[in-house]
Protein backbone atom coordinates (compact mmCIF):
# COMPACT_ATOMS: atom_id res chain seq x y z
CA UNK A 1 0.00 0.00 0.00
CA UNK A 2 1.36 3.39 -0.99
CA UNK A 3 1.70 6.02 1.68
CA UNK A 4 0.37 9.46 0.69
CA UNK A 5 3.09 12.10 0.71
CA UNK A 6 0.91 14.52 2.74
CA UNK A 7 0.99 12.14 5.71
CA UNK A 8 4.75 12.58 5.95
CA UNK A 9 4.86 16.38 5.77
CA UNK A 10 4.54 18.99 8.47
CA UNK A 11 1.76 21.54 7.93
CA UNK A 12 2.77 24.64 5.97
CA UNK A 13 6.04 24.86 4.07
CA UNK A 14 7.79 21.61 3.24
CA UNK A 15 10.09 20.44 6.02
CA UNK A 16 11.65 17.09 6.65
CA UNK A 17 14.18 17.80 9.37
CA UNK A 18 14.04 14.33 10.87
CA UNK A 19 15.58 11.06 9.85
CA UNK A 20 12.99 8.56 8.70
CA UNK A 21 13.96 5.40 10.53
CA UNK A 22 12.63 2.30 8.78
CA UNK A 23 12.59 -1.20 10.22
CA UNK A 24 14.55 -3.48 7.92
CA UNK A 25 14.29 -7.23 7.54
CA UNK A 26 17.28 -9.52 7.18
CA UNK A 27 18.40 -10.03 3.61
CA UNK A 28 19.07 -13.70 2.83
CA UNK A 29 19.71 -13.23 -0.86
CA UNK A 30 23.22 -13.97 -2.09
CA UNK A 31 22.91 -11.01 -4.45
CA UNK A 32 23.77 -7.68 -2.87
CA UNK A 33 20.68 -5.49 -2.49
CA UNK A 34 21.26 -1.77 -2.73
CA UNK A 35 19.23 1.21 -1.60
CA UNK A 36 19.26 4.95 -2.23
CA UNK A 37 19.59 7.63 0.41
CA UNK A 38 18.43 11.22 -0.05
CA UNK A 39 20.15 13.75 2.23
CA UNK A 40 17.97 16.83 2.74
CA UNK A 41 19.45 20.29 3.14
CA UNK A 42 17.42 20.83 6.31
CA UNK A 43 18.98 17.81 7.98
CA UNK A 44 16.67 14.88 7.24
CA UNK A 45 17.30 11.63 5.38
CA UNK A 46 14.99 9.43 3.32
CA UNK A 47 15.95 5.87 2.41
CA UNK A 48 14.51 3.65 -0.27
CA UNK A 49 14.68 3.29 -4.07
CA UNK A 50 14.90 6.44 -6.17
CA UNK A 51 12.48 6.24 -9.11
CA UNK A 52 13.88 7.41 -12.42
CA UNK A 53 10.49 8.46 -13.74
CA UNK A 54 8.95 11.21 -11.66
CA UNK A 55 5.57 12.82 -12.16
CA UNK A 56 7.03 16.17 -11.22
CA UNK A 57 9.64 16.12 -13.96
CA UNK A 58 12.92 17.78 -13.05
CA UNK A 59 11.49 19.77 -10.13
CA UNK A 60 10.81 16.84 -7.81
CA UNK A 61 12.31 13.44 -7.05
CA UNK A 62 10.26 10.46 -5.97
CA UNK A 63 11.65 7.72 -3.75
CA UNK A 64 9.93 4.45 -2.87
CA UNK A 65 10.59 3.67 0.77
CA UNK A 66 11.48 0.21 1.99
CA UNK A 67 7.98 -0.13 3.45
CA UNK A 68 6.41 0.45 0.01
CA UNK A 69 5.37 4.08 0.36
CA UNK A 70 6.33 6.82 -2.09
CA UNK A 71 7.59 10.27 -1.17
CA UNK A 72 8.01 13.15 -3.60
CA UNK A 73 10.67 15.69 -2.64
CA UNK A 74 11.38 19.11 -4.12
CA UNK A 75 14.80 18.90 -5.81
CA UNK A 76 15.80 22.21 -4.26
CA UNK A 77 15.50 20.65 -0.80
CA UNK A 78 18.03 17.89 -1.59
CA UNK A 79 21.71 18.11 -0.60
CA UNK A 80 22.84 14.93 -2.36
CA UNK A 81 21.85 11.35 -3.21
CA UNK A 82 23.97 8.26 -2.64
CA UNK A 83 23.57 4.54 -3.20
CA UNK A 84 24.85 1.84 -0.86
CA UNK A 85 24.14 -1.77 0.20
CA UNK A 86 20.88 -2.43 2.00
CA UNK A 87 22.76 -4.19 4.78
CA UNK A 88 24.36 -0.85 5.68
CA UNK A 89 20.88 0.56 6.25
CA UNK A 90 20.12 -2.34 8.56
CA UNK A 91 23.37 -1.77 10.45
CA UNK A 92 22.56 1.90 11.02
CA UNK A 93 19.07 0.99 12.18
CA UNK A 94 20.50 -1.49 14.69
CA UNK A 95 23.21 0.97 15.80
CA UNK A 96 20.60 3.61 16.65
CA UNK A 97 18.57 1.16 18.74
CA UNK A 98 21.19 -0.59 20.89
CA UNK A 99 22.26 0.49 24.36
CA UNK A 100 25.68 2.07 24.83
CA UNK A 101 27.16 -0.92 26.65
CA UNK A 102 30.13 -3.19 26.07
CA UNK A 103 27.90 -6.21 25.57
CA UNK A 104 25.63 -4.47 23.03
CA UNK A 105 28.51 -3.17 20.91
CA UNK A 106 30.22 -6.57 21.01
CA UNK A 107 27.05 -8.26 19.83
CA UNK A 108 26.63 -5.75 17.00
CA UNK A 109 30.29 -6.15 15.99
CA UNK A 110 29.74 -9.89 15.69
CA UNK A 111 26.64 -9.28 13.55
CA UNK A 112 28.79 -7.02 11.33
CA UNK A 113 31.41 -9.77 11.01
CA UNK A 114 28.82 -12.30 9.88
CA UNK A 115 27.51 -9.80 7.32
CA UNK A 116 30.99 -8.88 6.04
CA UNK A 117 30.80 -5.25 7.22
CA UNK A 118 34.45 -4.64 8.03
CA UNK A 119 34.46 -0.91 8.75
CA UNK A 120 31.28 -0.88 10.91
CA UNK A 121 32.65 -3.88 12.83
CA UNK A 122 35.85 -1.98 13.64
CA UNK A 123 33.79 1.04 14.66
CA UNK A 124 31.80 -1.06 17.11
CA UNK A 125 34.98 -2.58 18.54
CA UNK A 126 36.41 0.93 18.98
CA UNK A 127 33.30 1.82 20.97
CA UNK A 128 33.91 -1.24 23.15
CA UNK A 129 37.42 -0.10 24.10
CA UNK A 130 36.14 3.42 24.71
CA UNK A 131 33.89 1.94 27.37
CA UNK A 132 36.43 -0.62 28.56
CA UNK A 133 40.00 0.36 27.51
CA UNK A 134 41.44 -2.98 28.66
CA UNK A 135 38.90 -5.25 26.96
CA UNK A 136 41.17 -8.02 25.70
CA UNK A 137 38.80 -9.49 23.11
CA UNK A 138 38.14 -6.14 21.42
CA UNK A 139 41.80 -5.12 21.61
CA UNK A 140 42.89 -8.39 20.02
CA UNK A 141 40.31 -8.06 17.23
CA UNK A 142 41.62 -4.56 16.51
CA UNK A 143 45.18 -5.82 16.32
CA UNK A 144 46.48 -4.45 19.63
CA UNK A 145 49.15 -6.03 21.82
CA UNK A 146 49.93 -5.07 25.42
CA UNK A 147 53.54 -3.79 25.57
CA UNK A 148 55.03 -2.19 28.68
CA UNK A 149 51.58 -1.49 30.08
CA UNK A 150 50.34 0.19 26.86
CA UNK A 151 48.10 -1.20 24.13
CA UNK A 152 49.79 -0.84 20.74
CA UNK A 153 49.12 -1.99 17.18
CA UNK A 154 51.79 -3.86 15.23
CA UNK A 155 52.48 -0.76 13.13
CA UNK A 156 52.93 1.33 16.28
CA UNK A 157 55.29 -1.23 17.78
CA UNK A 158 57.41 -1.42 14.64
CA UNK A 159 57.52 2.37 14.19
CA UNK A 160 58.52 2.74 17.84
CA UNK A 161 61.41 0.37 17.15
CA UNK A 162 62.50 2.38 14.12
CA UNK A 163 61.00 0.27 11.33
CA UNK A 164 58.86 1.35 8.38
CA UNK A 165 56.69 -0.68 6.01
CA UNK A 166 58.14 -1.23 2.54
CA UNK A 167 56.22 -3.31 -0.02
CA UNK A 168 54.40 -5.25 2.68
CA UNK A 169 57.32 -5.87 5.05
CA UNK A 170 59.05 -3.92 7.79
CA UNK A 171 62.58 -2.62 7.23
CA UNK A 172 64.87 -0.20 9.04
CA UNK A 173 65.34 3.33 7.71
CA UNK A 174 68.88 2.46 6.67
CA UNK A 175 67.70 -0.66 4.83
CA UNK A 176 64.99 1.36 3.13
CA UNK A 177 67.60 3.68 1.65
CA UNK A 178 69.53 0.70 0.31
CA UNK A 179 66.43 -0.86 -1.21
CA UNK A 180 65.46 2.33 -3.01
CA UNK A 181 68.90 3.08 -4.48
CA UNK A 182 71.33 1.33 -6.79
CA UNK A 183 75.07 1.13 -6.20
CA UNK A 184 75.93 4.11 -8.40
CA UNK A 185 73.46 6.32 -6.53
CA UNK A 186 74.84 5.20 -3.18
CA UNK A 187 78.43 6.00 -4.19
CA UNK A 188 77.39 9.44 -5.45
CA UNK A 189 75.50 10.10 -2.20
CA UNK A 190 78.48 9.09 -0.07
CA UNK A 191 80.71 11.46 -2.00
CA UNK A 192 78.28 14.34 -1.53
CA UNK A 193 77.82 13.55 2.17
CA UNK A 194 81.55 13.92 2.80
CA UNK A 195 81.62 17.29 1.07
CA UNK A 196 78.49 18.60 2.79
CA UNK A 197 79.71 17.46 6.18
CA UNK A 198 82.92 19.43 5.63
CA UNK A 199 81.07 22.53 4.41
CA UNK A 200 78.72 22.48 7.41
CA UNK A 201 81.79 22.33 9.65
CA UNK A 202 83.10 25.44 7.88
CA UNK A 203 79.77 27.19 8.29
CA UNK A 204 79.80 26.65 12.04
CA UNK A 205 83.44 27.62 12.48
CA UNK A 206 84.76 31.01 13.64
CA UNK A 207 86.64 31.62 10.39
CA UNK A 208 84.74 34.15 8.18
CA UNK A 209 86.45 32.91 5.02
CA UNK A 210 85.50 29.30 5.72
CA UNK A 211 81.95 30.40 6.55
CA UNK A 212 81.62 32.26 3.25
CA UNK A 213 83.08 29.42 1.20
CA UNK A 214 80.94 26.78 2.92
CA UNK A 215 77.78 28.82 2.37
CA UNK A 216 78.55 29.40 -1.31
CA UNK A 217 79.31 25.73 -1.93
CA UNK A 218 76.01 24.60 -0.40
CA UNK A 219 74.01 27.28 -2.19
CA UNK A 220 75.39 26.06 -5.53
CA UNK A 221 74.19 22.46 -5.06
CA UNK A 222 71.63 21.26 -7.61
CA UNK A 223 72.44 17.53 -7.83
CA UNK A 224 69.65 15.19 -6.56
CA UNK A 225 72.35 12.85 -5.19
CA UNK A 226 73.19 15.52 -2.62
CA UNK A 227 69.72 15.48 -1.04
CA UNK A 228 70.42 12.71 1.48
CA UNK A 229 73.59 14.41 2.72
CA UNK A 230 71.87 17.78 2.97
CA UNK A 231 68.96 16.35 4.96
CA UNK A 232 71.25 14.34 7.24
CA UNK A 233 73.54 17.28 8.08
CA UNK A 234 71.05 20.15 8.13
CA UNK A 235 67.59 18.70 8.72
CA UNK A 236 67.88 18.47 12.52
CA UNK A 237 70.58 21.08 13.04
CA UNK A 238 70.00 23.30 16.07
CA UNK A 239 70.91 26.38 14.03
CA UNK A 240 67.76 27.89 12.55
CA UNK A 241 69.69 29.57 9.72
CA UNK A 242 71.12 26.25 8.58
CA UNK A 243 67.69 24.62 8.47
CA UNK A 244 66.47 27.60 6.47
CA UNK A 245 69.44 27.09 4.12
CA UNK A 246 68.34 23.48 3.69
CA UNK A 247 64.90 24.59 2.50
CA UNK A 248 66.24 27.05 -0.08
CA UNK A 249 68.81 24.53 -1.34
CA UNK A 250 66.30 21.69 -1.66
CA UNK A 251 63.96 24.05 -3.48
CA UNK A 252 66.41 24.43 -6.38
CA UNK A 253 67.15 20.72 -6.76
CA UNK A 254 65.03 19.03 -9.48
CA UNK A 255 63.25 15.69 -9.24
CA UNK A 256 61.36 13.91 -6.49
CA UNK A 257 64.18 13.31 -4.00
CA UNK A 258 63.79 16.68 -2.20
CA UNK A 259 60.12 15.94 -1.48
CA UNK A 260 60.64 13.71 1.57
CA UNK A 261 62.96 16.07 3.52
CA UNK A 262 60.77 19.06 2.63
CA UNK A 263 57.70 17.18 3.90
CA UNK A 264 59.51 16.23 7.11
CA UNK A 265 60.44 19.87 7.70
CA UNK A 266 56.86 20.99 7.03
CA UNK A 267 55.56 18.43 9.53
CA UNK A 268 58.11 18.31 12.31
CA UNK A 269 60.33 21.39 12.41
CA UNK A 270 59.80 23.24 15.72
CA UNK A 271 59.96 26.68 14.05
CA UNK A 272 56.87 27.83 12.15
CA UNK A 273 58.88 29.91 9.67
CA UNK A 274 60.75 26.77 8.55
CA UNK A 275 57.54 24.75 8.30
CA UNK A 276 55.87 27.48 6.23
CA UNK A 277 58.89 27.82 3.93
CA UNK A 278 59.06 24.06 3.37
CA UNK A 279 55.35 23.85 2.58
CA UNK A 280 55.64 26.80 0.21
CA UNK A 281 58.55 25.07 -1.54
CA UNK A 282 56.39 21.96 -1.99
CA UNK A 283 53.46 24.01 -3.29
CA UNK A 284 55.68 25.62 -5.94
CA UNK A 285 56.55 22.29 -7.60
CA UNK A 286 54.90 19.01 -8.56
CA UNK A 287 54.51 17.57 -5.07
CA UNK A 288 52.11 14.74 -5.90
CA UNK A 289 54.61 12.16 -4.65
CA UNK A 290 54.88 14.02 -1.32
CA UNK A 291 51.18 13.63 -0.57
CA UNK A 292 51.76 10.14 0.84
CA UNK A 293 53.94 11.56 3.65
CA UNK A 294 51.15 13.87 4.78
CA UNK A 295 48.53 11.12 4.55
CA UNK A 296 50.61 8.92 6.85
CA UNK A 297 51.06 11.86 9.23
CA UNK A 298 47.25 12.04 9.63
CA UNK A 299 47.62 8.89 11.77
CA UNK A 300 50.47 10.26 13.89
CA UNK A 301 50.26 9.78 17.66
CA UNK A 302 50.80 13.53 18.12
CA UNK A 303 47.73 15.63 17.42
CA UNK A 304 50.01 18.53 16.56
CA UNK A 305 51.44 16.55 13.63
CA UNK A 306 47.93 15.55 12.52
CA UNK A 307 46.93 19.20 12.33
CA UNK A 308 50.04 20.08 10.33
CA UNK A 309 49.33 17.19 7.96
CA UNK A 310 45.85 18.60 7.38
CA UNK A 311 47.30 22.02 6.57
CA UNK A 312 49.82 20.41 4.23
CA UNK A 313 47.16 18.50 2.30
CA UNK A 314 45.14 21.70 1.98
CA UNK A 315 48.17 23.20 0.21
CA UNK A 316 49.32 20.31 -2.02
CA UNK A 317 46.49 17.74 -1.92
CA UNK A 318 43.67 17.00 -4.33
CA UNK A 319 40.26 15.35 -4.09
CA UNK A 320 41.89 11.90 -4.03
CA UNK A 321 42.85 12.47 -0.37
CA UNK A 322 39.27 13.20 0.74
CA UNK A 323 38.65 9.73 2.30
CA UNK A 324 41.81 9.98 4.42
CA UNK A 325 40.89 13.51 5.53
CA UNK A 326 37.41 12.34 6.51
CA UNK A 327 38.93 9.59 8.67
CA UNK A 328 41.16 12.18 10.38
CA UNK A 329 38.45 14.75 11.17
CA UNK A 330 38.47 13.46 14.72
CA UNK A 331 41.40 11.50 16.14
CA UNK A 332 41.97 9.89 19.51
CA UNK A 333 45.27 10.41 21.31
CA UNK A 334 46.57 8.84 24.50
CA UNK A 335 48.66 10.84 26.96
CA UNK A 336 50.84 9.37 29.71
CA UNK A 337 50.79 11.55 32.82
CA UNK A 338 52.73 11.26 36.08
CA UNK A 339 50.49 12.21 39.02
CA UNK A 340 50.61 11.87 42.82
CA UNK A 341 49.31 8.49 43.97
CA UNK A 342 47.13 10.03 46.66
CA UNK A 343 44.21 7.62 46.17
CA UNK A 344 43.66 4.18 44.81
CA UNK A 345 42.11 5.30 41.53
CA UNK A 346 42.11 8.04 38.92
CA UNK A 347 39.26 8.20 36.48
CA UNK A 348 38.15 9.94 33.32
CA UNK A 349 35.05 9.75 31.17
CA UNK A 350 34.84 7.78 27.92
CA UNK A 351 34.96 11.00 25.89
CA UNK A 352 38.39 11.81 27.33
CA UNK A 353 37.31 14.33 29.94
CA UNK A 354 38.29 13.79 33.56
CA UNK A 355 35.69 13.03 36.15
CA UNK A 356 33.78 10.31 37.98
CA UNK A 357 35.20 8.83 41.14
CA UNK A 358 38.77 9.35 42.29
CA UNK A 359 41.06 12.35 42.21
CA UNK A 360 41.10 14.65 39.18
CA UNK A 361 44.11 16.47 37.78
CA UNK A 362 44.72 20.12 38.66
CA UNK A 363 42.65 22.33 36.30
CA UNK A 364 45.63 24.04 34.69
CA UNK A 365 47.32 20.69 34.04
CA UNK A 366 44.13 19.19 32.61
CA UNK A 367 43.67 22.17 30.27
CA UNK A 368 47.27 22.02 29.10
CA UNK A 369 47.12 18.28 28.54
CA UNK A 370 43.97 18.42 26.44
CA UNK A 371 45.39 21.35 24.46
CA UNK A 372 48.39 19.21 23.52
CA UNK A 373 50.99 21.23 25.39
CA UNK A 374 52.44 18.15 27.09
CA UNK A 375 53.06 15.63 24.26
CA UNK A 376 55.61 13.76 26.38
CA UNK A 377 53.57 13.75 29.57
CA UNK A 378 53.86 15.91 32.68
CA UNK A 379 54.78 15.38 36.32
CA UNK A 380 52.33 16.86 38.81
CA UNK A 381 53.94 17.57 42.18
CA UNK A 382 51.68 18.63 45.05
CA UNK A 383 52.75 21.68 47.03
CA UNK A 384 54.08 21.18 50.58
CA UNK A 385 54.55 17.45 49.97
CA UNK A 386 58.14 16.91 48.79
CA UNK A 387 57.96 13.13 49.20
CA UNK A 388 54.92 11.53 47.65
CA UNK A 389 54.39 8.30 45.78
CA UNK A 390 53.83 8.84 42.05
CA UNK A 391 52.25 6.75 39.35
CA UNK A 392 51.62 7.02 35.62
CA UNK A 393 48.11 7.10 34.20
CA UNK A 394 46.96 6.94 30.57
CA UNK A 395 44.42 9.52 29.45
CA UNK A 396 42.65 9.40 26.10
CA UNK A 397 41.28 12.52 24.46
CA UNK A 398 39.39 12.84 21.16
CA UNK A 399 40.43 15.92 19.18
CA UNK A 400 38.40 17.68 16.50
CA UNK A 401 41.01 18.69 13.92
CA UNK A 402 40.21 22.11 12.52
CA UNK A 403 43.07 22.05 9.98
CA UNK A 404 41.72 18.79 8.55
CA UNK A 405 38.24 20.29 8.27
CA UNK A 406 39.69 23.35 6.52
CA UNK A 407 41.43 21.06 4.02
CA UNK A 408 38.20 19.19 3.29
CA UNK A 409 36.30 22.41 2.77
CA UNK A 410 38.97 23.75 0.42
CA UNK A 411 39.25 20.58 -1.68
CA UNK A 412 35.53 19.78 -1.90
CA UNK A 413 33.75 23.15 -1.48
CA UNK A 414 31.45 21.31 0.94
CA UNK A 415 30.98 21.68 4.69
CA UNK A 416 29.46 19.01 6.92
CA UNK A 417 31.44 20.06 9.98
CA UNK A 418 32.94 17.21 11.99
CA UNK A 419 30.13 14.81 11.06
CA UNK A 420 32.17 12.00 9.47
CA UNK A 421 29.08 10.02 8.58
CA UNK A 422 27.67 12.82 6.42
CA UNK A 423 31.03 13.37 4.78
CA UNK A 424 31.23 9.66 3.91
CA UNK A 425 27.68 9.65 2.56
CA UNK A 426 28.44 12.65 0.36
CA UNK A 427 31.71 11.14 -0.85
CA UNK A 428 29.90 7.90 -1.64
CA UNK A 429 27.46 9.86 -3.81
CA UNK A 430 30.43 11.30 -5.72
CA UNK A 431 32.26 7.98 -6.02
CA UNK A 432 29.14 6.15 -7.22
CA UNK A 433 28.57 8.92 -9.74
CA UNK A 434 25.04 9.19 -8.46
CA UNK A 435 25.45 12.91 -8.88
CA UNK A 436 24.49 15.93 -6.90
CA UNK A 437 20.81 16.67 -7.35
CA UNK A 438 19.20 17.53 -9.74
CA UNK A 439 21.31 15.09 -11.81
CA UNK A 440 19.66 11.64 -11.79
CA UNK A 441 21.17 8.51 -13.41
Amino acid sequence: MKLPCSALMFPGVFRLAVVLCLTLGLCHSTEEVRADLIKLKQGGEIRGKLLKESAGGETTRTIETLSGGRISVDAQQIEFVTNRPLVIEEYESRAHQIEDTVEAHLELSEWCRKNFLTTPRLQELEKVIELDPDHEQARAALGYTLRDGEWMTRDQIMRKNGYVKYKGRYVSSAELELLEKNQADLEAERAWSKKINLWVTWLTSQNPQYQSEGLQNIQNINDPNAVAGLARNLGKHENLSLRSLLVTTLQQIPGHLPLRPLAELALTDPHQAIRDAALQALSARDASQAIVFFIEALKHKSNLIVQRAGAGLAAIGDREVVPELIDALTTSHTYRVRVPDATSTYSFNTNGSFGGSGVVLPPEIEAGLLAGRYPNGVIVLPSQQPKVRMRTVSVKHVHQNSAVLDALQKLTEQNFGYNQRLWRLWWSSVENQTGIIPAIP
